[in-house]
């Protein structure tokens, strides 16, 4: 029998909807489901809206975990043990049997966020705006990923997991991390961030002691599986990619982008097997929107400004300021998808279908399209 595989892409910035079709898509699979985090870390927040009034904005937890999908960290995700113990709190008061009801599995050579990643972003930030007038760079979202991939030395999981090798590997981090500091030119006795690098602080020893309880926890909830595991157990596999692919790490604004947001993980980690059929589903809004700075083709700001777009997820932050808006350039977006396409047109273990979301803010649509959704809870499907 022929596995089931969807992969679900963003083909603009991010906010595209992908959350919503990873919870469809999990809602309506046969067996056993899991659903793959292959690319960044826990800055993605995908939000589901139950028709029962319950929502949740997913980060660390996959988007069909409502639908007790199952959910795996491969080898080229950053797992983030701070924002998977919050998330498991928070997600208790919707879902209070997640803990019980859902299974998580990590490859074990994925690499670790750790607080000295978030510390050294955060700081970074904010002297950028120390230097500019207040003005932020908008360049990160907080969550320690731009620091991470920068600095010298990174650890797996599996050597976090060990309890007798964390004391060298925060050392070694701290001393990384400060490294970093002094070369992006920042002075960190300038900035608020200044008690959480101090090894004598009391808030140092603070995250330090939070940053191995959560550690525990990630070890207690989360079990070691290889891809080849997850393949021949589950009968379902979904392909949850985080961010857009107007953001992908090859686009040519380095400032302002992310590891992989398309094809290329998925079809690397499906090569050795050839028994399945994925649907590659890229998805959209009937607008364009992008957070923080960076180009947005055809920007139109004060005509959607009389367009009543409600988005309880995406409101204004310190890190990335406020959600921008416009019109789909549909010549650039499809350049996105074909481009990234490209990868397997050629190949009839896969097919594309399009996805456009929040078709009743907007509707002037000038694109085919496989599926639709006109409200928060449901998509329908038009093949």
């Amino acid at each position: 029998m022929s596995k089931d595989v969807k992969i679900v892409i963003g083909a603009n910035y991010g906010d595209e909807g992908k959350g919503l079709l990873t919870h469809h898509f999990a809602k309506n699979a046969n067996g056993k489901v899991c659903v793959v985090f292959h690319n960044g870390t826990a800055q993605r927040g995908h939000t589901v809206d139950l028709s029962d009034h319950r929502r949740h904005v997913f980060h660390h937890f996959g988007s069909g975990t409502y639908d007790n999908a199952s959910t795996y960290f491969a080898d080229t995700f950053w797992i983030h043990p701070m924002e998977f113990a919050r998330e498991a709190l928070e997600l208790k008061l919707t879902k209070p049997d997640v803990m019980q009801s859902v299974q998580f599995y990590y490859h074990p050579h994925a690499k670790v966020i750790t607080p000295f990643d978030m510390m050294v972003d955060r700081a970074t930030e904010e002297w950028i705006a120390l230097q500019h007038d207040g003005q932020r760079e908008y360049g990160s979202c907080a969550m320690g990923t731009w620091c991470a991939t920068d600095r010298c030395n990174t650890y797996s999981i599996s050597d976090w997991s060990n309890a007798n090798l964390v004391p060298f590997l925060l050392k070694a981090t701290y001393v990384d991390c400060m490294g970093l500091l002094e070369q992006r030119g920042v002075d960190i006795e300038q900035t608020s961030f200044k008690p959480y690098f101090e090894e004598n602080s009391i808030y140092f020893k603070v995250i330090l002691d939070n940053f191995a309880s959560d550690l525990l926890f990630f070890k207690k909830h989360v079990k070691p599986a290889t891809f080849k595991w997850i393949y021949n157990n589950f009968d379902t596999i979904i392909f949850e990619n985080g961010q857009g692919l107007g953001l992908d790490q090859y686009v040519n604004n380095e400032w302002h982008t992310t590891s992989n947001t398309g094809l290329l993980n998925p079809v690397s980690m499906l090569s050795d097997f050839d028994d399945f059929t994925a649907e590659v589903c890229y998805v959209t809004r009937s607008y364009l929107t992008r957070h923080g700075v960076g180009p947005l083709e055809d920007r139109a700001y004060d005509n959607f400004s009389k367009i009543p777009i409600i988005d309880k997820t995406n409101q204004p932050n310190e890190f990335q300021g406020s959600l921008r808006f416009g019109y789909v350039n549909t010549p650039d977006q499809r350049i996105r998808i074909s481009k990234d396409w490209g990868l397997v047109a050629n190949n009839p273990l896969f097919y594309k279908t399009i996805a456009v979301t929040h078709t009743n803010e907007f509707d002037d649509i000038n694109f085919d399209y496989d599926y639709f959704s006109d409200n928060p809870f449901t998509v329908t499907d038009m093949k």
